[in-house]
């Protein structure tokens, strides 16, 4: 298990640091007074994100680093902290969460049953693996975004500064720490390139982006999101097939 955890807490960054609540200041509702064609290409970036994130929805999810690949697809609803998650990183792994009740199913994993069950309730808020199911306070790239421009049909290019990123992250749950520590890796942190693509209602539907590493080179993630608003049900693996994580693992953890 313990050799399990930074392979899922880098899985679950993959899906969710694109962008959550970036706190830029800008209304990122679905309802927001700008309609998202008069937004200027930052603020649109940035509320794009948000506004996939307003609702359900499903996400498709990669990160590569030089051979090594970690692939992810899941559904999620981020307001009631529901999310079912599979791929692979790189083996096999499948995740729910279910409010702040986590269940983990890996090769990895030490246990006699093949779900392991998390109270993410007990873990330190400076937990990396807490970090990554903490929905209110993530942030990510997008929150960064310093420059933009509309390349047609809803694309944009732009850059992003991991530094402004980690600024703009919340305090809470070490968020900001997070994003730091993805800036010491950077060989630039100040400009990171990425490409988005934002649908009619300015949701953003694509994000992909390129970080050039000190030491692990070119990490190159891409998020596709769809199917905003369709129901999302998680439920919870048979009791029987479920262990408690005990004391010594949320040390760790």
């Amino acid at each position: 298990m313990r050799r399990l955890i930074p392979t899922l807490s880098i899985a679950l960054a993959v899906a969710l640091v694109g962008g959550c609540g970036t706190n830029s200041g800008d209304s990122a509702a679905p309802g927001a007074s700008a309609a998202p064609s008069k937004l200027e290409p930052v603020a649109a970036v940035k509320q794009g994100m948000d506004r996939s994130l307003a609702g359900t929805l499903s996400m498709q999810a990669s990160v590569k680093a030089g051979p090594q690949s970690i692939t992810l697809s899941g559904k999620m609803d981020p307001v009631a902290k529901a999310i079912h998650i599979s791929g692979k990183a790189p083996e096999p792994i499948e995740v729910r969460l279910i409010g702040d009740a986590a269940y983990i199913k890996s090769e990895s994993m030490e246990g006699e049953k093949p779900w392991m069950k998390i109270d993410l309730s007990k873990l330190k808020s400076t937990s990396t693996l807490r970090q990554s199911f903490d929905f209110k306070s993530q942030t990510g790239l997008v929150g960064g975004t310093v420059s933009a421009q509309e390349v047609g049909d809803g694309r944009y290019t732009g850059i992003a500064d991991l530094n402004k990123a980690a600024e703009a992250a919340s305090t809470e749950a070490g968020m900001r720490e997070g994003i730091e520590s993805s800036a010491k890796l950077a060989k630039d942190p100040t400009a990171i390139p990425f490409e988005a693509t934002l649908d009619a209602d300015g949701r953003l539907t694509m994000l992909s982006y390129t970080i050039a590493t000190k030491s692990l080179g070119d990490l190159v993630t891409e998020m596709r999101m769809s199917d905003f608003g369709k129901p999302v049900t998680v439920d919870a693996p048979p009791a029987g097939d479920t262990e408690a994580a005990d004391e010594e693992m949320y040390a760790f953890l």
